[in-house]
């Protein structure tokens, strides 16, 4: 366990850069140097941070190439495509890289062609790592710890028991539900068309797709036949994933049951929520808003199953799961300045 963890973030002008700098300064023994930006280069960054209330102007943005040498750990919270430009020069400058962006997540040719073509202008995918904290053993190796995308990851916490336990067959239908953090600061769609609607985002070729079916070839070597659509909320952070899927001939409810509390008993920041008999007590969005929790909960009604799942998409779908890999590498306790809750809103 190092004593002062030299952290650099870059992107630290979107929304999940400014997550991940308001949670790392809950970390003990982080020091927090370098903060990039290309458009607000100069600027106080924790004047930028109002949520922060702080009158500190020490620390500047900076052009993502002026990092220095040195640094343990850089999150890197770039828009999707841009890491891949400076991927050589960075890796260089630090010991380790969380990257909560898209690039690196795929490993094969035609699907990083297709959807992350940057990614192949060098072969730093091969020294990455694709890590769930939930799921994974942290590879200390890699020089990357690539994190999953938030709906991708939302769906794979709704479908894991039954895939890990292997009780369905044929297609499986999901469709993702997202806040308008989601598309990040550049997001083309204009507020007064999101305001109050609930709209297809798309509904066919989002890039989640390939990555929950790599998730679970890689850990299950299961093919699913995967349906992914997602929709837009009018709501500024929060996923509801519902997954639809069939159960094989000899599972039965309670085996369904089982397998969810197993999955999850011990995993800290996943509520499996076996009593859903009342709207009460289902999986909701405002109850994991501002929190790194994740709700999950399984209807079944013969051999149709519905799965659940509900996180922020900021928190637990980027910024959090970020943090929790790095609790895991530098051996932290994995809710280390993750331990917080958002009670103070409800309702």
């Amino acid at each position: 366990m190092s004593s002062n963890i030299k952290v650099a973030i870059l992107g630290g002008g979107g929304f999940v850069g400014m997550e991940t700098y308001r949670l790392l300064k809950e970390q003990a023994d982080v020091s927090i140097e370098f903060v990039s930006s290309e458009s607000l280069a100069g600027q106080p960054v924790e004047k930028y941070y109002r949520m922060l209330n702080s009158k500190n102007k020490q620390l500047r943005f900076k052009p993502v190439n002026h990092l220095e040498e040195g640094f343990d750990v850089v999150f890197s919270c770039l828009p999707t495509g841009i890491l891949p430009a400076y991927i050589d020069e960075i890796k260089s400058k630090s010991k380790i890289i969380f990257n909560v962006s898209g690039d690196y997540r795929l490993t094969d040719q035609q699907q990083l062609e297709k959807y992350y073509p940057q990614s192949l202008k060098t072969d730093t995918y091969l020294e990455s790592q694709y890590y769930i904290p939930e799921f994974h053993e942290l590879d200390k190796k890699a020089k990357i710890i690539n994190l999953p995308g938030c709906m991708a990851v939302a769906s794979i916490y709704s479908l894991y028991p039954l895939v890990e336990h292997n009780m369905i067959e044929g297609k499986v239908v999901i469709d993702a539900k997202t806040g308008s953090s989601g598309g990040g600061k550049r997001s083309s769609e204009h507020p007064a068309e999101r305001a109050h609607n609930l709209r297809p985002h798309k509904v066919h070729g989002h890039r989640h797709q390939p990555e929950i079916c790599h998730a679970f070839k890689s850990m299950f070597g299961t093919e699913l036949d995967l349906q992914f659509s997602t929709y837009s909320l009018d709501l500024p952070r929060g996923i509801m994933v519902t997954s639809y899927s069939q159960l094989k001939k000899n599972i039965a409810e309670v085996d369904v049951k089982k397998a969810f509390y197993q999955a999850y008993k011990d995993k800290p920041f996943i509520e499996y929520i076996k009593d859903n008999k009342s709207a009460r007590f289902n999986p909701m969005i405002k109850s994991t808003v501002g929190t790194n929790k994740v709700e999950v909960a399984a209807y079944l009604d013969g051999k149709h199953c519905v799965s659940i799942s509900t996180l922020d998409n900021m928190i637990k779908g980027a910024a959090g799961q970020a943090i929790q890999a790095f609790n895991h590498y530098f051996d932290y306790p994995e809710m280390q300045s993750l331990n917080f809750n958002n009670e103070g809103m409800w309702p």
